[in-house]
């Protein structure tokens, strides 16, 4: 319901963010996994980059052009062909639905190539535990920038850095604005950051605010080389 097209209909976001993710990681081309790729949004974007786009799901009803893998990571293990062999893995807003997010961080360290890197993205809890975290009802376990940054180095990575992202893609290209944005996000200014109580302002209004106001996690991390 939450990713309905009615709800949540495509855009241009997840294009952006591609090519953000390759700048940020300078992953340009290679094998790319998705975890918990819903409806394979960003398979499509990767797609077209260029890379081999494989994704993994609870459930891959969604997604009909791409492979895909119906897996649950919380309790099972990937297929030993997906071992060692992605150059690049994402995943976003997954591991807070999950009672056992280790199993997701350990599957993408061990389906990584030595060199490879990861990203994974999830809401802060910090900006978020006030209310908007638990509008989704199977939001389960919150994170932080110490925590998420552990768990990746608990699961083996290496090169672990944990950020705030603020989820407007004129500030990755204008980083500068950034202590603008922070000032801003201090103002009292009301917005929704669920679907059920709409506001008399306009929706990218309402977007600017509200993704002012609740940054992510953005961490990346490498599988060092194997000697």
């Amino acid at each position: 319901m939450t990713y309905s097209n009615e709800k949540n209909p495509r855009t241009t976001y997840p294009y952006k963010l591609g090519k953000e993710l390759t700048r940020r990681t300078n992953v340009t081309s290679g094998k790319f996994l998705d975890l918990g790729c819903g409806r394979g949004e960003y398979l499509d974007v990767f797609s077209e980059m260029g890379f081999d786009v494989t994704g993994v799901d609870l459930t891959t009803h969604m997604v009909e052009t791409h492979k895909s893998l119906v897996i649950d990571l919380e309790s099972e293990n990937l297929p030993k062909e997906y071992i060692g062999q992605y150059d690049l893995i994402f995943t976003k807003s997954v591991i807070e639905h999950m009672k056992n997010p280790m199993g997701l961080i350990n599957a993408a360290h061990e389906a990584l190539k030595p060199g490879g890197s990861v990203v994974m993205m999830t809401p802060a809890w910090e900006y978020t535990y006030w209310g908007p975290f638990y509008c989704d009802h199977t939001h389960v376990t919150p994170w932080t920038k110490q925590s998420l940054g552990e768990a990746l180095q608990i699961a083996g990575f290496d090169d672990v850095n944990v950020e705030y992202f603020f989820q407007l893609p004129f500030m990755w290209k204008y980083p500068s604005i950034k202590l603008l944005i922070k000032l801003f996000r201090k103002l009292p200014i009301p917005y929704t950051p669920n679907y059920n109580s709409p506001l008399p302002v306009s929706h990218w209004f309402n977007v600017l605010v509200r993704f002012s106001k609740e940054p992510m996690l953005f961490s990346i991390a490498r599988k060092n080389n194997v000697t």
